[in-house]
């Protein structure tokens, strides 16, 4: 038992591993800036923030899509999300589903960043559809703005 919390005082969570899944790039390099964007018509400056709207879809939704492997998966760490204060949506997320303060305790906080990564592969996987649904719109904006207005006015 001391030696399990000798490990877990020394986790240093700025190097965990927050994951997408890896069949969503092309998805990225449509919608993200960093993702060497040659065109004007990107929506998030970042992929950490498609991935936080992402997850908001998934958990709207109530689409948990566990990452099934991590090595067909892209990682971010941790203290990328901290550095923008963006960690506290992975939280808050994580709060959510497991209604309790627990889960956000150091030694559960892998247990946090996987819920954040279900719910981002589920809204990845929406976003994905709506855009493929909608191919001849001119503007992903556009497609993003419309699907979220149509749940909004749906469930409202």
């Amino acid at each position: 038992m001391k030696r399990f919390l000798l490990m877990a005082e020394l986790m240093d969570w700025r190097k965990l591993s927050v994951s997408r899944d890896s069949r969503y790039i092309a998805l990225e390099k449509k919608l993200c800036a960093t993702k060497n964007n040659t065109n004007d018509n990107f929506i998030f400056g970042t992929i950490k923030e498609l991935m936080v709207f992402a997850a908001l879809v998934g958990f709207q939704l109530d689409d948990f899509q566990p990452l099934k492997s991590k090595a067909d998966s892209t990682p971010l760490i941790l203290e990328t999300y901290a550095s923008t204060k963006h960690d506290s949506y992975i939280y808050l997320i994580a709060l959510a589903k497991n209604k309790s303060l627990d889960i956000l305790k150091d030694e559960n906080l892998r247990e946090a960043i996987s819920i954040f990564e279900g719910y981002c592969n589920g809204g990845l996987k929406h976003i994905d559809d709506w855009i493929i649904n909608n191919i001849g719109e001119p503007l992903a904006t556009d497609i993003l703005f419309n699907q979220t207005l149509e749940f909004l006015t749906e469930n409202t």
